[in-house]
């Protein structure tokens, strides 16, 4: 878009690593035509399977939660792992914060590794927040003064 290009990945923790598991866009076509195909299948009009369609982007990492590691890794050339022992700091910033607490806005994720620093951009999702803190403790760095509990957030700066 406008000549700025990203990669998409999946970000799979588990006890031992955090496993960055691309999404390809051979991956996601394949995804889109799946879900298309099952909801004609199952007779839903053109609105459905649109929302299938979509759906099936953000359904996509589900496929993770029963694969072994291993074969994550090894699913593409752009896959790769983080030993959790090897990253010193994960440090979460706020992006696309504003007042209306009616848009969308995420956190820049930077894992600060033996092995580098690697960034990526994630919803501002509590679920994600919580894992991230039972997997890194206190090696978590949130923005200073953030605090939300379900959809209030709370800013003490």
């Amino acid at each position: 878009m406008l000549g700025v290009a990203w990669d998409t990945y999946n970000l799979v923790v588990t006890d031992r690593r955090v496993i960055m598991a691309q999404l390809t866009q051979q991956m996601a076509k394949d995804a889109v035509a799946e879900a298309q195909a099952k909801a004609k299948a199952q007779g839903k009009g053109f609105f459905g399977i649109m929302a299938d369609q979509m759906s099936a982007m953000f359904q996509y990492a589900v496929r993770y939660e029963n694969m072994n590691p291993e074969t994550i890794i090894a699913e593409t050339p752009g896959n790769f792992a983080l030993e959790n022992s090897q990253i010193g700091v994960v440090d979460l910033s706020l992006k696309g914060d504003s007042d209306d607490t009616s848009q969308y806005s995420e956190f820049k994720l930077v894992f600060k590794s033996a092995g580098g620093k690697f960034e990526f951009r994630i919803a501002e999702d509590e679920r994600y927040i919580n894992i991230l803190k039972a997997a890194y403790g206190a090696k978590v760095k949130m923005p200073f003064g953030y605090h939300k509990v379900g959809a209030l957030r709370i800013k003490f700066f």
